[in-house]
């Protein structure tokens, strides 16, 4: 007979034996965020009183991840993985759980400490192999799978490669490493089903690209390539130039940058012409329709962060009854239940490139059921999801707009799939290349292989603006007057606080400056991450009584009617607005050579450039700043001259006029364009 110690014990075990199997099927039972999300509160509830066990614990934390939670994870995880030294499974969680958090190296440190290559244990270096996979070390993981396989001939080890290299994309790779063992797989088994699919993938593929074409190559990238090549002969019917165009333009956000203010500004000019029914007059003579613009995602999310202010010129496009799409909240509509009559297309389509999948899905039945005359498609980001989502929905004309230097310039941006987006899509009929700089047509056209001549300057549009304030803005000035009294001069920016505009390097060259010109005041508008760190800075620099830090506003002409010459020192731009803004309230400019800021204003005469772009001499531009102060002092020739100067180059009826000229459906590719390199694809960059 049990003593009552041991039925109670036998009790608690057959209750974390429920609690474990209550867990397990809901862990199973939410592979996606929005159902672990659901179910995380009612498995808390089960774990609650079981904590102490590992397993619980474990079960809990694999939701949290599926959830998406991130608060303390990579310490509990931690915690868990010494309590249960030896358990591979929680390595795994825990490594990568870093790689989430972005600590590679401590990642890498811990699959060394737990499997080192160096214990000579077949099923170890097996499972580091596995591991090292999982934490995106595929280099390493790469070599070590061959090595793997070139000292023992293992089925499994061919099989979980080949696993791996296929969800990479890798499908050429993938169906290498399991050929030796297909005719040795179980028929029915899921290995079997994998070499089967490999198989005949590859068969597919191969009548596209040849076998060195396909190796080491992403088939989702190979399968975007050729979908847009698909559209390389398709007939574009001409128009008659009375006929009025419908226009939708294309974004990510509505934030309060320099792209998203002039697709703004484009919108409500295109909406006045279409309100109005008036044509351009000749020789363009087009009147735009339907005006619409549609954006990735505008509402804002709860908290804080950088996607803060994603809705920024939101009321204004509402206030002009211009209709807004949020593509987040348009339903997706999977391939196969979309009008695609070429099955080899079909195919192709099944494989692409998450944000290319994301347009195709959402984007293209949207512009179907709309039949828009011109897709114009704003940045790199919204090219990759739209390009390709404008062709299968047959937009006649497709706008790929370029605001800035390119991403194998900016390394933060670059993905592999835009060269190969952007050289696919110069062989479509109907693709306009435009850019808002010359310099950023130069650098897209020497990285792509793109003649320049296929690149049209489409120079931002700017209204003039006006000196108004609001209350804020006064008390803000006033109370800055009142302490800087001594004032003989100001020095202003406005630009966002992000690491691109390198606002610190503007507080480090305001605190020299005022080392030879103390009665200097300076003023920036413009808020983002970077806010809290450079209030440190002035402190550190002791300039905060010198500096007004202005944040977001609404009436900038204000600030720029206080400035004696406005700052820009970004590493990167398009073409800024902002040195065109200050130009025509009649403020001289002082930049770094960024994009196209040198195309902004006369050199040495209504602005000076900063000759080195990656390392400003602070001194050089201190001079440079000083001489513009004192041109401009009582100069009122000068600041006529910055006036007109930016009405000729930048108004809102030139850049209307040559946007709508880029509304003419492109008919053909120029035979030159027969000399785009559409090989193999390997990383392109500069």
């Amino acid at each position: 007979m049990n003593s009552p110690l041991a039925a109670e014990q036998e009790n608690e075990l057959s209750d974390l034996r429920s609690v474990h199997a209550q867990l397990e099927e809901i862990v199973a039972g939410s592979p996606r965020v929005q159902l672990a999300q659901g179910n995380l509160p009612r498995a808390i509830v089960l774990a609650r009183d079981h904590m102490a066990d590992p397993k619980v614990r474990f079960l809990l934390l694999r939701l949290k991840e599926v959830a998406g939670v991130n608060e303390g994870m990579a310490e509990q995880w931690a915690e868990l993985l010494r309590e249960c030294p030896d358990d591979l499974l929680i390595v795994r969680y825990s490594a990568t759980r870093l790689v989430k958090e972005r600590h590679l190296d401590e990642a890498l440190s811990l699959i060394e400490k737990h499997v080192p290559e160096t214990s000579g244990n077949w099923d170890l270096l097996f499972a580091r192999a596995k591991l090292l996979n999982d934490i995106r070390a595929y280099e390493q993981s790469d070599d070590l799978f061959r090595r793997l396989i070139a000292q023992r001939e293992d089925r499994n080890v061919r099989i979980e490669f080949a696993k791996r290299l296929r969800k990479r994309g890798l499908l050429a790779d993938a169906f290498e490493a399991i050929e030796p063992v297909m005719g040795a797989l179980v028929p029915g088994s899921k290995a079997a089903e994998l070499a089967s699919a490999l198989a005949n993938d590859y068969a597919f593929y191969q009548g596209f690209a040849s076998k060195d074409e396909l190796t080491g190559q992403d088939i989702r990238i190979v399968s975007m390539k050729h979908a847009i090549l698909h559209f390389r002969n398709r007939q574009i019917a001409e128009q008659p130039p009375e006929r009025p165009v419908s226009i939708a333009l294309v974004t990510g956000s509505l934030g309060p940058g320099g792209a998203e203010r002039q697709l703004t500004r484009l919108a409500g000019e295109l909406n006045r012409l279409a309100d109005i029914g008036e044509a351009l007059p000749a020789p363009t003579c087009l009147r735009p329709a339907d005006v619409a613009v549609l954006v990735k995602q505008h509402t804002e999310p709860s908290g804080t962060g950088k996607k803060q202010g994603l809705n920024f010129f939101l009321p204004v496009l509402l206030n002009a009854r211009i209709p807004v799409t949020e593509i987040n909240g348009l339903p997706p509509v999977s391939i196969a239940h979309q009008p695609v009559a070429d099955a080899g297309l079909n195919r192709l389509l099944e494989q692409l490139p998450p944000p290319v999948h994301y347009g195709v899905t959402r984007l293209t039945p949207h512009l179907r059921a709309h039949e828009f005359d011109v897709v114009s498609l704003w940045q790199d980001g919204t090219c990759l999801f739209g390009a390709l989502a404008a062709l299968l929905a047959g937009v006649p004309t497709i706008h790929l707009v370029f605001r800035g230097l390119p991403p194998n310039i900016r390394k933060d941006r670059f993905r592999e799939e835009y060269p190969v987006l952007y050289q696919a899509l110069a062989r479509v009929p109907g693709v306009c290349f435009a850019s808002n700089s010359l310099a950023a047509a130069q650098a897209y056209s020497q990285w792509l292989g793109i003649p320049l001549e296929r690149f049209h300057i489409l120079y931002n549009g700017v209204p003039e603006l006006t000196t108004g304030s609001s209350e804020e803005d006064e008390r803000k000035w006033t109370e800055f007057e009142a302490r800087t009294t001594d004032a003989t001069e100001t020095i202003g920016g406005v630009f966002r606080l992000e690491p691109d505009k390198r606002p610190q390097l503007w507080i480090k060259l305001a605190a020299q400056y005022l080392k030879d010109r103390p009665q200097a005041r300076f003023v920036i508008v413009g808020d983002g991450r970077l806010q809290e760190n450079i209030v440190a800075l002035a402190e550190e620099l002791q300039v905060t009584e010198r500096i007004l830090l202005v944040g977001l506003s609404n009436h900038v002409g204000y600030w720029y009617s206080r400035m004696d010459t406005s700052v820009l020192l970004s590493r990167f731009e398009g073409l800024p607005n902002v040195l065109i803004e200050a130009q025509l309230l009649g403020v001289p400019v002082v930049s770094t050579p960024a994009g196209g800021a040198g195309e902004c204003f006369v050199q040495n005469v209504t602005g000076h450039l900063i000759d080195d772009l990656d390392h400003p001499n602070l001194t050089e531009a201190c001079g440079k700043i000083s001489s513009m102060v004192d041109m401009v002092r009582g100069n009122d020739v000068l600041r006529e001259h910055c006036r007109q100067r930016a009405r000729e180059l930048f108004s809102l009826s030139a850049m209307l006029e040559k946007f709508l000229s880029l509304c003419v459906p492109f008919m053909r590719v120029p035979e030159n364009d027969e000399r785009i390199d559409l090989g193999p694809m390997r990383l392109m960059e500069a």
